[in-house]
Parts: C-alpha cells; structure tokens; sequence
C-alpha cells in the first residue's frame, strides 16, 4: 500500500495550512490552491499503485555455472508492462550466503512498455545451492510524494559449483594413470595404468575404442586389444558434513576444504576411466554414483555443490554402513575418507574396515587451522593407522591440495629421474 514521503507530508501539511489560512482570511484562491495540492497527493498516490504493481523485474547471472570464488556479473532486466511512464524505482537483491553484501540499483524511469537492462557485479559467490528471494522494489512517483514497497519477480535459485584442483597423480592412488583429461587431451600416466593383456578376435557388439589397428592389418580380421585395469578400480569416496565438526564460515571453513579435497580426489579417479560412489554424510544421507565420462564429472560438481555440514551423527555411523555392506567391499574396493574429525571410534572403524578387506585411506581436515588454534591432530591415532599400512593425510588451512594429493612432487621426480 502507497504511503506518503517525507515530502508528501509536508505537501499535505501545506494544503492543510493553505485551507486554515483560506477560512481564516476568507480568501477563496486560497481553498483552490489547497484543493490544488491535495490532488496533487491523490494523482501521486494513483500513479504509484497503477504502475507499481506493473513493474516486471527477472534476474539472471552472467555466468551459466559460476565456481566458488568468481565474481560473476548481476543482470537485471526491467519491464513496463504499464501504458503509463513508470515511477522512480530502487531495486534490492539480497544475496543471502551467496555472497556479502545485496545488489542495488535505481532506475529513474520507463516508458510505456519500455524495459531496460541493468548489470551489476557481485562479490566473491561461495560454493552451495542458493535461494535468493524476490527483489524488493521502492517505487516512487516523479515528484517523490507517495512511495510503495513490494515485492517483484520471483525467486532466484542459484547453483555455485566447488571449485577442485586438477591433480595429474595421487599419492592415495599409485595404481592409477590418467586417460585424458576432459578437454579430450590425453593425460598423465602413471605407474600401474592400465595394462596390456593380449589381443583377440573382436565379437559384435563389442566397442571399436579397442580395435588393434595393426593386428587387425596383418590378418584382415578385427582385432581387439585386452586391458586389465589394475587394483582399485572401485573407489568410494565419504564427504564427512558432521555439524558439531564446523569450525569457521564460508568460503574459509574446514567443510569447505574438504568438499574442495573431495571433489579434486573424485575428479581424478573419474578422468582415469574409474566409477565412483560418493558418499555424502549429511543429515540425509546421499549416496551417488558417478560414471566415467562428462556426465559423471557434471554429477559430482552439483552433488559437492548441494553438500551440506548438517549431520547431526558424527561420521563414524556411515562408515559402519559401509562395512554393513557386505560383499560390495570386495578386496580390490577403496575407500577414501574426508573427514572434520579423528578419534577413537573412528579409528577403530576404518582398521574394522581395513581387516574386512577393503584399502581405507584418511584425509583428516584439521579444524583448528581455521579457529588459530593448536592444532589438535591424534599423532597417537595416526600412528596407529599408519602401523595398519593404511594412507593418512592431513590439511589444514592454507595448505596446498595439489602439493599435499599429488605421488608425482618435484622432489620425487627427480628421485625417479637419477635412478
């Protein structure tokens, strides 16, 4: 509902003052000059309700997919659906936890079915699917009398995917080599990629990917190259979202790190031709599986950007539903652990896990970096995983995924090269 401005109650104190004065002195122009501000109000306060509710207001970003830490642009697009000039307006977006700060813009005017676009840019987007509200909208007559607030357009949802580091090797994963990367350039190898088996007559059905060209040559017949994959190929990777884990806010948070560890672990194991199952702890638990091709790598950045520290069970309830699963865990199954905390039970459960026969590897996201805090590592329980002969890592704010992840660092390479 239209309410007067500051300077509209001073125009109607005016009139009011002009209609006194005009029975005081009994002067007759006086109640026309009265009569004449009054209408005055009333023709603003129409114009802003005729007009108001026909401002048409769609929100957009210029970036299809933005990525955790981009400052993408903000586009406006503004319409009249009114036959009359539309009003003076001021247009608020609030961005929530997308970003600080809210978008804001003026517009003086539009004509009769006019429109116009504005643009205007946004701050560093954190990672997760955001809900933005209705732009609210200040609409104001010409002459800044009368004002409404209202809300226009319709809500805004909003995907920012994580942003992952391209890792050419891992150190939790020395059996596998990279196939290609998704540009569709061949990749790194490393030791333990893929390994010749032989070579047989190709049957129909059978993809052409493998086709020995040469063999197929000699003996006129279509020849199919056999691979073996090594150890490792079926890989579950656990997102641990336990909330009383939390330390610190978006973007600078350990959950936030994690969901960066995970997704550049899943990233690679998906370019090196392997399948994943991911595992999100989260208040309701998420499970996805995730296919060795541009598909799966979609699936995995909107499953981490919908990732969530909201389990209200600490992480060691899911990993004994791993183990619960039985012959799903055969000996060739890995099982890599992102977690925000390390203690007894856990502990217990991944070596549980590892006698079962599966290869558990932890990555433990030291929560006390991000609170400049002592760090509160269990050396006594890493050292009794590492006893176990099963992988651990620790990361902490600041440090460097791609440094920390990769088996080839500049230091081995060079070992590697002298001998």
């Amino acid at each position: 509902m239209p309410r007067p401005t500051g300077r509209g109650y001073a125009l109607i104190a005016l009139a009011v003052a002009t209609y006194v004065a005009g029975r005081v002195v009994g002067t007759w122009e006086l109640y026309l000059i009265a009569f004449a501000l009054l209408v005055a109000v009333v023709l603003s306060w129409l114009l802003v309700i005729l007009t108001g509710r026909r401002i048409r207001v769609s929100r957009s970003l210029s970036v299809e997919r933005p990525v955790a830490g981009d400052e993408p642009g903000f586009v406006l697009l503004v319409e009249n659906a009114s036959l009359l000039p539309g009003p003076r307006l001021a247009l608020r977006s609030s961005l929530e936890d997308m970003s600080a700060g809210r978008i804001e813009a003026e517009l003086e005017s539009l004509a009769p079915r006019g429109s116009k676009t504005l643009t205007r840019q946004t701050g560093r987007v954190n990672r997760g699917v955001h809900a933005l509200p209705a732009v609210e909208a200040q609409v104001e007559d010409p002459l800044g009398v009368a004002t409404a607030v209202h809300k226009v357009g319709a809500p805004l949802v909003v995907t920012v995917l994580p942003r992952i580091e391209f890792l050419g090797s891992c150190v939790l994963y020395p059996d596998i080599g990279l196939k290609h990367d998704w540009s569709g350039r061949r990749g790194l190898q490393s030791i333990g990629a893929t390994e010749f088996r032989g070579i047989r007559p190709h049957q129909p059905g059978e993809p052409l990917s493998h086709i020995d060209w040469k063999s197929t040559a000699k003996t006129s017949v279509l020849m199919l190259r056999e691979t073996e994959e090594p150890a490792g190929a079926d890989v579950t990777i656990l997102l641990d979202g336990t909330a009383s884990r939390l330390v610190g806010e978006a973007p600078n948070s350990n959950f936030e790190l994690a969901v960066r560890i995970a997704g550049s672990i899943a990233d690679f194991v998906l370019r090196s031709g392997r399948g994943i199952r991911l595992v999100s702890h989260e208040r309701n638990r998420r499970e996805t599986r995730l296919t060795a091709d541009g598909g799966g790598r979609r699936a995995l950045l909107q499953t981490l950007a919908e990732a969530r520290p909201d389990a209200p069970d600490p992480l060691v309830g899911s990993l004994r539903r791993l183990r619960s699963d039985g012959p799903r865990l055969l000996t060739t199954h890995s099982v890599t652990i992102v977690s925000l905390s390390l203690d007894q039970a856990l502990t217990n459960t991944i070596m549980q896990l590892h006698d079962d026969g599966a290869h558990p590897a932890l990555i433990y996201v030291d929560g006390a970096s991000f609170a400049d805090a002592t760090a509160e590592v269990g050396s006594t329980l890493l050292l009794s995983l590492s006893s176990a002969r099963i992988p651990c890592l620790t990361l902490g704010s600041g440090d460097d995924i791609v440094h920390t992840l990769s088996l080839w660092r500049a230091g081995h390479r060079e070992e590697t090269g002298a001998r």
